[in-house]
């Protein structure tokens, strides 16, 4: 059944009219980032209104309005577009909502009282008869004469709002709809200050897919080998690319994301009812002030956050490697293209290249970038001098001039091992003020040993060494940004050896009534010069004499403190009996403890001598060192 209300075939209009035509301009050039953003930079023609418009995606709307940089010769004096809650806005302050535009009846019934034509009839519109299974859903009109007439909704029957207004205010729903739900774009409105030409070139960053690069290394027999680099893109734009011209950027740039286009409302606390005095309103309200009451003290304004700002420090040269690919390229959304961004020679040299824990050594390349640009990371598929494939290799971020070991196989023509060797050695052993200060020298030696090459090959080593270790050169051995390296040729059928040792100077305070004679014993299998032994041992010597005497003195008088007891024991005892037979008993025992008292005295006092002399001995002994 045909529907040929005139309010249906304006509304369609209205619709193709807004979605027909993207105003997108043209793509002049993409700059595509490995940290997965993409600078477009887009020509739009600027109209005589001094007003420049471009379609953008909704979800790209942050990040356009965060990066936009018009470029031209009239300056910008902002830019406008649809608000995210404009549909929802307009249709709070619309008689009619957004599923009424679902059928005529449902508009017609939205705008009651409004003026309408209906086939010749004037008059406004009272309602609308439901529809029934027997009957369609029919119009009720008003007529001028104060009479009612009623109308079938349907079949050729036409209608038509008389208020323009009302017109009006039903297409521009209809057009918000149509950007909001058919697009899922905004129109930007950029205006200009002044003269402008025909033309305006704006830029912006938005999300982009990482580009991805991969290489091939193609090595011959001279040392050098054949870097080919390869980028890997694609087109998630959303729009067909054409004639774009496209460049790539390595680095890790900072991409931060920043809701602009979506509103914001700050939250306010709100005031319970039971603070306000209801009576005193009622009684002293005047023009809507409270009299006699003290006046609450308003709440802190809420302040949004700042907006996070990033400022350009360098310029993007000095910390990315840009590649601009040659001419212009035709890009279909959703394709993707793999397109070479380098071709050069470059240094490589075959190695051995010792693998912790493992039987054999790696088979590696020992890179030299030789390009002038930094080779970003990327996996590469090696190739030797016969064009044959060898095994794939991770590289990492190059830096001109800077040489990258690739490991791509297992070397299982060569044998390795690794031994650990550890030694230790005083400096110097110092007294003074009572303290000692010692200076100890440790060393670790890590020995790299290779064999059974078939002919003359290098084997490579590289430790990461260890915090606060010093590398101690040797032939052969190099310092790296990571640790060292240590470089020896392995001849045809030859064991070969190189080392790379580390050292490292500790220094230890203690003061010498504290130190343990089991930390200077311990010092002592450090290996310290004869002379520093000699005088340490004679510290050790004087220190176990002292307190061997101070252990023989403890016990004499303990054993005095006993015998003393004892003998006040037997005293008690012997008043006790009387003139009995114990009598004679204990007063020989008494007698007796007595007499070993007495002998206790004369060992204590030659224990104390002892001791002070071993006292002085010791002091002497320190003073010695």
């Amino acid at each position: 059944m045909k529907y040929a209300s005139t309010i249906c075939a304006a509304l369609t209009a209205i619709l193709l009219s807004t979605t027909a035509f993207a105003q997108t301009g043209t793509i002049k050039s993409i700059r595509l980032s490995s940290g997965g953003v993409a600078e477009y930079v887009r020509s739009l023609n600027v109209g005589d209104d001094g007003n420049a418009v471009v379609d953008v995606p909704t979800d790209q709307m942050d990040d356009f309005l965060k990066t936009l940089v018009v470029s031209g010769p009239a300056p910008v004096k902002g830019l406008s577009t649809t608000g995210p809650g404009m549909v929802d806005e307009t249709f709070k302050v619309l008689p009619i909502k957004r599923k009424d535009l679902d059928s005529a009846a449902a508009v017609l019934r939205a705008l009651r009282g409004a003026p309408v034509s209906a086939n010749g009839v004037k008059g406004r519109i009272v309602g609308v008869e439901p529809a029934t299974e027997k009957q369609r859903a029919r119009l009720i009109v008003m007529l001028d004469r104060g009479a009612f007439d009623v109308a079938e909704i349907g079949g050729a029957m036409a209608y038509k709002l008389d208020n323009p207004k009302d017109a009006e205010m039903v297409a521009r729903a209809v057009e918000l709809l149509s950007s909001d739900g058919v697009q899922g774009t905004r129109a930007v409105t950029i205006s200009l200050d002044g003269k402008a030409s025909a033309a305006v070139d704006i830029s912006y960053v938005v999300a982009a897919p990482l580009w991805k690069p991969s290489y091939r290394i193609i090595v011959d027999a001279k040392g050098k080998a054949r870097l080919q680099a390869w980028a890997v893109l694609e087109n998630a734009s959303g729009e067909d690319w054409k004639g774009v011209s496209i460049s790539l950027t390595s680095g890790k740039p900072v991409t931060l994301r920043q809701r602009l286009y979506a509103r914001t409302w700050p939250s306010r606390p709100e005031a319970e009812a039971a603070y306000l005095d209801v009576a005193s309103a009622k009684r002293g309200m005047v023009a809507g002030a409270l009299l006699n009451e003290p006046a609450a003290e308003a709440p802190a304004p809420v302040i949004a956050a700042p907006a996070a700002t990033i400022v350009a420090a360098a310029d993007e040269g000095d910390v990315v490697a840009n590649f601009d690919l040659p001419g212009v390229y035709d890009l279909k959304n959703g394709e993707t293209i793999s397109v070479p961004i380098l071709d050069r020679e470059i240094g490589a040299e075959f190695v051995a290249l010792y693998r912790d824990g493992a039987q054999h050594p790696d088979a590696a390349l020992m890179l030299t970038n030789d390009t002038g640009t930094s080779l970003p990371p990327a996996v590469a598929a090696v190739y030797d001098e016969k064009g044959r494939y060898v095994g794939d290799a991770r590289v990492g971020n190059v830096k001109p001039g800077g040489v990258e070991k690739a490991t791509f196989a297992a070397d299982q023509k060569i044998e390795q091992e690794m031994a650990i060797t550890n030694s230790s050695s005083f400096r110097t052993v110092v007294v003074k003020d009572g303290y000692l200060d010692a200076t100890l020298e440790r060393r670790v030696r890590k020995t790299f040993t290779a064999w059974g090459a078939d002919a003359d090959r290098k084997f490579v080593a590289e430790d990461p060494g260890m915090p606060g270790w010093e590398l101690v050169l040797s032939e052969g051995v190099e310092e790296t940004p990571q640790g060292a390296r240590a470089t020896v040729v392995v001849p045809a059928g030859k064991k070969v050896s190189t080392s790379i040792e580390w050292r490292m100077v500790e220094s230890e305070t203690q003061a010498i009534a504290d130190i343990d004679d089991a930390v200077i014993l311990q010092w002592l299998d450090e290996g310290p010069s004869p002379e520093i032994a000699e005088k340490l041992r004679g510290l050790v010597t004087a220190r176990t004499a002292q307190k061997e005497a101070e252990r023989d003195l403890s016990a004499v008088m303990q054993a005095i403190e006993d015998a003393t007891s004892e003998s006040s024991r037997i005293s008690g005892m012997l008043a006790s009996v009387g003139d009995t037979p114990l009598k004679q008993q204990f007063l020989e025992d008494l007698t007796e403890q007595e007499k070993s008292i007495k002998e206790l005295r004369a060992q204590r006092d030659e224990a104390r001598a002892r001791l002070e002399k071993l006292r002085k001995e010791l002091g002497k002994a320190i003073a010695r060192l």
